[in-house]
């Protein structure tokens, strides 16, 4: 269940407590505005009384459950990797666990290009069925800033409107409530320094950032995941996915991706349909973003480059090549990019 920014203030702290915290928390311990929502990512979320690992636990969300966000401090302790913490009801949680999200709702369109339409789930998730009616069998659950193909609208007998969502990895559609996503429109996607060809993608797994330069010139530089190895809760080794070093060319792009593992057996499966803005390079590879945590600077993927949606975006309009927009897959040799 989703909530708005105004249904969150009215259901109030007690109401919350009851439904979404276990145990409930106490009376809100940070003072400020509502600032954002925030979506818990793991199985469950600890709430502490301080920004510290060592604090004491005052409460646990389960997973998905939506939050408030009144604002980013910093950790208390004296060393940590990821130092950023919210400040939310009750206490504080960690960054890493916790996706920012919004509740924006919007109006259905029923015109669709049959060729499809691209757009962006705004809200924090979305249940998607096999047919569009809310009573149909559940087809997937869609989280804030992924992005899908929309092939058609229908109107529902309750006079709702569903968007028939195309799967780029299975070739079939399923259906998303209209209210819930937002067409992105043509001015969000036009390319940035289109001309300019000595563009270069600097990956340094070390220091687990990402930076793009024309030249010598430094255009952005930012914290990312790159590739890691999976071992289980014994420390057996399950996998080395660390990403490879070495020099490529941007590939291929892609807007939107329904990303999976082949073995659905396998205890590190993932199947992510609407990975956003993807740049591919050294094969499979990938820059993109991600909404299934929020630990940039930690190594996190299969291989791939995570960063959040808004630089996944950016990125993806400023790598060549450049995109027509309503493309759904541009294959050419474009952007250096090195990993070390």
């Amino acid at each position: 269940m989703s909530y708005s920014r105004r249904q969150f203030l009215q259901l109030g702290a007690a109401g919350l407590a009851a439904g979404l915290l276990k145990p409930a928390l106490p009376a809100i311990a940070a003072s400020g505005k509502l600032q954002t929502l925030g979506r818990c990512l793991m199985v469950y979320v600890t709430v502490y009384e301080q920004p510290s690992v060592i604090a004491k636990h005052v409460g646990r969300h389960d997973r998905d459950a939506i939050i408030p966000i009144y604002s980013q401090v910093p950790t208390i302790d004296d060393y940590a990797p990821n130092p950023k913490w919210y400040a939310t009801d009750g206490g504080f949680v960690h960054s890493s666990n916790v996706q920012l999200v919004e509740d924006r709702l919007n109006p259905g369109i029923l015109n669709i290009d049959p060729t499809g339409m691209l757009f962006e789930l705004t809200v924090p998730i979305a249940t998607t069925r096999w047919q569009p009616n809310a009573n149909a069998d559940v087809a997937y659950t869609l989280y804030y800033g992924s992005t899908y193909w929309a092939v058609a609208a229908h109107k529902a007998d309750s006079g709702g409107i569903w968007y028939e969502l195309w799967d780029d990895r299975t070739n079939e559609t399923y259906y998303a409530p209209a209210h819930t996503m937002r067409r992105i429109p043509p001015h969000e996607l036009t390319p940035i320094s289109p001309t300019v060809t000595n563009k270069r993608i600097e990956i340094n797994t070390t220091a687990q950032t990402i930076a793009a330069y024309e030249g010598d010139d430094l255009k952005l530089k930012t914290l990312m995941s790159s590739g890691r190895r999976y071992s289980d809760s014994e420390g057996n080794l399950l996998g080395d996915f660390r990403t490879p070093y070495g020099s490529s060319q941007v590939h291929r792009k892609r807007p939107a991706r329904h990303m999976a593992g082949d073995d659905a057996a396998a205890p590190d499966h993932f199947d992510l349909p609407g990975v956003p803005w993807v740049t591919y390079f050294n094969g499979v590879m990938a820059i993109h973003g991600t909404f299934w945590h929020n630990d940039y600077g930690t190594p996190w993927s299969h291989g791939c480059i995570n960063v959040t949606p808004q630089i996944a975006k950016w990125f993806y309009r400023w790598a060549l090549p450049v995109v027509p927009y309503g493309e759904a897959l541009v294959e050419e040799i474009g952007t250096t990019v090195d990993v070390v």
